[in-house]
C-alpha cells in the first residue's frame, strides 16, 4: 500500500497547482492590473467600433496571468467586464465570470512556463478557447437565447443548426467556439509577444514565479 506521504509526481503536481494561486500582489503587480484593464478595454473598444466579429477583451487579462499570475490576470478581466459594461459593451458584466477564468487559466500557463515552448503555447490556446467557450455556453443559453452575440456565427452556425433541429445546447456551443477560435487565438499570440517584447529586467521585477531553493522547478509544458 502507498503511503500517503509517497504519492509521488501527482502529489508534486497538486502542491505546484496550489502554488501557483498563492496571493501575491506587490506593488508591481497592482500596478500591473490597470494596465492590462486598459489593454483589454482598448482591444474591446476597437473590436466593438469596427463591428469585428470578435472580441479582443483579453489580451490584457492573458498578458497579466503569465506576468504576474492568476489572480493578476483574474482580478484585470473582472473588472475589465465592469467597465465594458458601463462603456462600450453594454452586454459585457455577466461574462466577468468568464474573463476570470481566463486570467487564472493564463496565470496556471504562466506558472509552467506553457508560454515558453512551442506545445505549451498551443496547450495555452486550448485551454482558453475551452475555458471561454464551455463557460459562456450557458450564459448565452439563459441570457440571449443561445446566441454568442458574433453575428457570423450566429446566423451561418446557430440558427441553421437549430433549424435543422440539433440540440440548443450543441447549437449555442458551437456558435461560441466558432468566435473563440480565432479571437482567443489573437488574444494568446499577442499576450505572448507582449510578454517576450518587454525588457528582460522588467520582467524579472514581477517575483511572482521565484521559488526557493529547496522549491522544485515546475515541470514544462513539454
Amino acid at each position: 500500500m502507498l503511503a500517503f506521504g509517497d504519492q509521488g509526481p501527482r502529489r508534486g503536481y497538486t502542491l505546484g497547482v496550489l502554488d501557483a494561486f498563492k496571493f501575491r500582489l506587490n506593488t508591481l503587480a497592482i500596478v500591473l492590473i490597470p494596465v492590462c484593464i486598459a489593454i483589454d478595454w482598448a482591444g474591446h473598444a476597437l473590436a466593438t467600433t469596427l463591428k469585428l466579429p470578435l472580441f479582443l477583451d483579453s489580451i490584457g487579462t492573458v498578458l497579466g496571468g503569465l506576468l504576474a499570475g492568476p489572480w493578476v490576470g483574474g482580478l484585470a478581466g473582472l473588472i475589465t467586464n465592469f467597465i465594458s459594461s458601463g462603456t462600450v459593451d453594454p452586454i459585457a458584466a455577466p461574462y466577468c465570470v468568464i474573463s476570470l477564468a481566463i486570467g487564472i487559466a493564463a496565470g496556471i500557463g504562466g506558472y509552467y512556463g506553457w508560454h515558453k515552448t512551442w506545445p505549451g503555447r498551443i496547450a495555452l490556446y486550448v485551454l482558453i478557447v475551452l475555458v471561454a467557450s464551455i463557460g459562456s455556453t450557458p450564459l448565452n443559453i439563459n441570457l440571449y437565447g443561445g446566441q454568442s452575440g458574433v453575428a457570423f456565427g450566429d446566423t451561418v452556425i446557430y440558427a441553421p443548426l437549430v433549424k435543422a433541429g440539433w440540440p440548443t445546447w450543441l447549437a449555442a456551443y458551437l456558435d461560441e467556439l466558432s468566435g473563440d477560435l480565432p479571437d482567443k487565438l489573437i488574444t494568446v499570440v499577442v499576450g505572448i509577444l507582449i510578454f517576450f517584447g518587454l525588457p528582460n529586467r522588467y520582467r524579472a521585477l514581477f517575483s511572482v514565479w521565484r521559488r526557493s531553493p529547496a522549491q522544485a522547478e515546475p515541470a514544462p509544458a513539454s
